[in-house]
């Protein structure tokens, strides 16, 4: 007996059928590696580290501010708290370097916590800002002088020569908190002013502030 090969249809293609088969097979294995990872994660451990390390940053660059506004002491206190929390996360890391997850999770907590850190410390807002308006003499300088002074701010006039005539320079030293109300009364009375900022640490020879 004669046993013919049965024919394949032309409708068959095997360049059409040996992609999607080997596609199966790569999700299928990437899938099995995933669970098989996935039960040796601690995602509480994870988490946990991320926090240290967030909070350990924003410390840090909170004790930094307090350092370079001359408040030593309050930097101090932040330093040892800063340290002790490092040591705890560094340690957790350091039990499993072969899980890439703990480290993505301290790098994580340090990107977050140089940002956390820096909103408040922009929130907080230590610190005095010197405010310098440059505007020409004639231009509501008396006035905005006034207004200024009215509002409590202290303002130091110095008369200058730019190089289109004569200028007034009005200095005034605030509060960083302060800083917005000094710039809404400039752009008020003098929107034309140039106004810069500059952060700065007074030296107080008494104790009363003039």
């Amino acid at each position: 007996m004669c046993i013919r090969d049965s024919p394949i249809p032309s409708s068959f293609s095997i360049h059409k059928f040996i992609p999607g088969f080997i596609l199966t097979n790569i999700v299928l294995t990437f899938h099995k590696i995933w669970i098989a990872y996935n039960t040796t994660i601690n995602l509480t451990e994870l988490i946990f580290i991320f926090l240290l390390r967030l909070v350990d940053q924003t410390l840090g660059t909170l004790r930094a501010l307090y350092v370079n506004k001359g408040k030593p002491g309050i930097g101090a206190v932040l330093g040892f708290i800063e340290s002790a929390i490092w040591v705890i996360a560094i340690s957790q890391v350091i039990k499993d370097l072969d899980d890439p997850l703990l480290i993505i999770g301290y790098s994580l907590g340090f990107a977050a916590g140089t940002i956390s850190g820096s909103y408040i410390e922009s929130s907080i807002a230590i610190g005095d800002v010197v405010v310098r308006i440059f505007l020409q003499r004639g231009e509501n300088s008396e006035l905005l002088t006034k207004e200024l002074r009215t509002n409590g701010f202290g303002v130091t006039v110095i008369n200058g020569e730019g190089m289109e005539g004569e200028v007034s320079i009005a200095w005034c030293v605030t509060p960083r908190k302060q800083v917005k109300k000094v710039l809404n009364i400039v752009s008020e009375i003098s929107p034309n002013a140039y106004v810069t900022t500059e952060a700065t640490n007074p030296t107080y020879l008494t104790d009363n502030r003039k």
